[in-house]
């Protein structure tokens, strides 16, 4: 039999499969896909009640057969069997490309094959693969050499035996490659998880047998006894001036059977696409029900029709799911629409379970905001509830803490901690109403010595005349080194840099250790610790301008959040940190620590955050966070140009007003600098 075919050995070379359960597979599937195509070109609708398709798994000869009843062998499929990429193979959604990846796994393909005409005419032969051989690809051997005499009065088997070393493992059911699972479940699971939308449409054979080692399962039976209806739901997208229908179909489909919540797109009478795995944001592990046979647990199939569709060349797209359209106030493609009706129509058909979520998440945050008494301004005017109905129904505690804590810094975003889209007419307002006037003056004092160190901070990051900025002047700034607050008031720090609430903490302290004294040499030390209404905040400064930070070395000055959590591992040990006069402060388990390290952003700094799993975001200026749970820590890496300039801008809205751009008294101010001139001459 000669048949020429393109040397396809370099693409079979640069091919890689898996190391799992599924690669190994791979060949099954294709040799089974197969099978699916040939049955329904000679069954028609008859498929499911008339075809038969028969999988051995032979452990000891370490070979795999697929036989089938399908069309096998004849001059037509044969054609388009020995030439990749044929039309016949797209018009099915395939590439014709799989049988050559088999030799991925397997060293030796063989086949054998009955066919028939119409007038009763019959032929057959059994053949060693080559798809490499520039002449024959199909070599004629006996059958007791190659796959035996084909099983069925029509169709092909195909034997893949001669395991390559990587596969000969998954031959051993009782190995490390099955994790510890039962292997003929693991197998049967991962069949059945491959041909989801074929069992759904109806392409399957009721005869549909894997045998392993004599032990018999019909995968047709397995598949539906798991199966029921789910629901269905109609929606209409406003796509340019047309309103297209959208038909949603669900199925309820067991866990043994399916291993997540996926959603396909149909069209013109065949699935179009791959699975979408829609379990982000739904849920991530199978629903629940009670039946007549106990507890069922199931994952989601869903379906989506709609005469909208234009499917690609091969069908096995669709090419019109991705144009943005409008709906709801939200901009995003069709697909994305589409996907999040199928979530939302799945919470609304699962109410109990997303109830019960709804309610753990509104807890969380209680439990959060009392634990963290600064996080409550992540709510802003909204109560908890409100705040999770906005949130997807998978966040976890710790997503929720992170959630707050970005709301909390965008409700910073000026002085008074009103909304950050605030006018300059209402802030006026609030200056008019809650500032009394006795107070003005001072306030204008106070915004000019502001905006003062506010200079000199911006000073301190740049390279100064002897070297480097210092760490040292950066953090005497802030806060005075080797003091506490037992020692100095309010007035002499500048805590107010960091955020507007630590200038009147209950303790303050710098350069210390938390047993209240000084660092001995190789001891940790904080460089600011503030502990105030039920939390505990501990920062580390690093040098303006410093580079090569490393997680390699623990606790070393590279690698600040190992710093940080070292310190609040051993406050979390002793519950307690020391004052400089020895007075206890108890530092409950339950109190949320945060960490801050503040430093120049550079490329050296952002690789090592990404290395340590940080959320990095530059919403109002470059910096990153991550919530620890097991120390209850929240850390925030922030950029000192980040620092400096939320500074100025929460000074903003007050320079705007006492600059004698406002009103608010019918009275002229003068202009800030004047005010400034008045301050620095008088300390003069």
């Amino acid at each position: 039999m000669k048949h020429k075919i393109i040397d396809l050995a370099s693409e079979v070379k640069r091919a890689t499969l898996p190391d799992c359960l599924n690669g190994f597979l791979f060949p099954i599937f294709e040799a089974v896909s197969n099978s699916f195509h040939s049955i329904e070109e000679r069954w028609g609708d008859e498929l499911e009640e008339k075809g038969r398709i028969e999988i051995d798994f032979d452990v000891d000869a370490q070979q795999i057969i697929v036989a089938d009843n399908g069309i096998g062998f004849d001059e037509n499929n044969l054609n388009s069997f020995l030439t990749p990429l044929t039309g016949k193979k797209l018009e099915r959604g395939g590439k014709g490309f799989g049988r050559f990846i088999t030799f991925k796994v397997f060293g030796e393909v063989f086949y054998s094959s009955r066919q028939s005409d119409l007038n009763g005419w019959n032929s057959g032969g059994s053949y060693r693969y080559e798809p490499f051989a520039k002449e024959d690809n199909l070599i004629d051997v006996s059958p007791d050499v190659g796959a035996g005499a084909h099983r069925f009065e029509t169709g092909l088997t195909a034997l893949m035996r001669n395991p390559l070393a990587d596969a000969r493992e998954f031959f051993d059911l009782v190995g490390d490659r099955y994790s510890g699972a039962h292997a003929d479940e693991a197998i049967l699971a991962a069949l059945l998880d491959h041909f989801l939308i074929e069992f759904i449409q109806r392409k399957v054979p009721h005869n549909f047998i894997l045998d392993i080692q004599g032990i018999r399962f019909n995968l047709h039976d397995y598949f539906h006894k798991s199966l029921s209806t789910g629901g269905s739901k109609t929606e209409y997208l406003e796509i340019g001036h047309d309103k297209r229908r959208f038909d949603f179909s669900y199925f309820k489909v067991g866990e043994a059977q399916a291993k997540k919540h996926r959603l396909y797109f149909y069209a013109n009478n065949r699935a179009s696409s791959d699975l979408e795995n829609i379990s982000s944001g739904l849920n991530d592990k199978p629903f629940s029900e009670m039946t007549d046979d106990g507890p069922r647990r199931y994952f989601y199939l869903v379906a989506v029709s709609s005469d909208f569709f234009v499917s690609s060349q091969s069908r096995e797209r669709i090419t019109n799911l991705h144009g943005k359209i409008d709906r709801d106030g939200k901009r995003k493609s069709i697909k994305d629409h589409l996907v999040a009706m199928a979530k939302q129509h799945i919470l609304e058909m699962e109410n109990s379970y997303t109830a019960e979520r709804r309610a753990k998440m509104v807890a969380d945050v209680e439990h959060l905001i009392a634990v963290d008494p600064l996080l409550r301004r992540g709510l802003g005017d909204k109560t908890a509830a409100d705040f999770v109905q906005k949130r997807s129904i998978t966040e976890t505690k710790e997503q929720l803490a992170q959630d707050l804590f970005v709301e909390r810094f965008r409700r910073k975003f000026d002085f008074t901690k009103v909304d950050a889209n605030a006018s300059v007419d209402q802030l006026v307002q609030i200056v008019r109403t809650q500032i009394p006037e006795d107070a003005k003056e001072a306030l204008a004092v106070y915004v000019a010595y502001r905006n003062h160190v506010i200079r000199i901070f911006r000073e301190l990051l740049k390279k100064q005349e002897e070297g480097l900025a210092t760490e040292d002047k950066v953090h005497q700034l802030i806060y005075p080194r080797y003091k506490d607050s037992e020692e100095i008031d309010y007035s002499a720090h500048n805590l107010w840099l960091l955020d507007d609430d630590l200038a009147y903490a209950q303790y303050i302290s710098s350069d210390r250790t938390p047993d209240g004294s000084y660092r001995a040499k190789g001891q940790y030390a904080h460089d600011i610790l503030i502990n105030n209404e039920k939390e505990l905040m501990v920062v580390e400064m690093k040098r303006p301008q410093k580079k090569g930070y490393s997680a390699n070395n623990s606790g070393s000055t590279d690698n600040p959040v190992d710093q940080l959590k070292n310190q609040i591992s051993d406050i979390r040990e002793k519950q307690k940190v020391t004052t400089s006069q020895g007075r206890e402060i108890s530092v409950s388990p339950t109190t949320m620590v945060r960490g801050y390290v503040l430093a120049d952003w550079n490329d050296s700094l952002s690789r090592y955050l990404k290395n340590e799993d940080f959320v990095i975001t530059n919403y109002g200026g470059q910096m990153a966070y991550r919530y620890y749970g097991g120390l209850n820590l929240m850390i925030e890496v922030i950029a000192f140009d980040r620092l400096v300039d939320r500074a100025d801008n929460r000074n903003e809205a007050f320079v705007q007003m006492l600059e004698g751009r406002s009103n608010f008294d019918r009275k002229p101010k003068g202009t800030l600098s004047s005010l400034a001139e008045k301050v620095e001459h008088s300390q003069g």
